[in-house]
């Protein structure tokens, strides 16, 4: 389901859809080139972005 979205712009507004989409709890934004912790949480939808702000991947994790 999250993965619908790779290739759209990322936006707050795409944000709370992908939220409804998925019935995450809480959405994480990665920018480029950030670490992250790799703690599993199911419930945390995990969207990562390029420099022109591109979704390349999304997941629940």
């Amino acid at each position: 389901m999250a993965n619908s979205f790779i290739g759209k712009k990322a936006t707050p507004e795409l944000g709370e859809e992908m939220l409804a989409a998925t019935g995450a709890k809480t959405l994480r934004w990665v920018p480029p080139r950030s670490a992250v912790t790799m703690d599993f949480r199911p419930d945390r939808l995990t969207v990562s972005y390029d420099d022109d702000y591109v979704i390349t991947q999304a997941s629940c994790t």
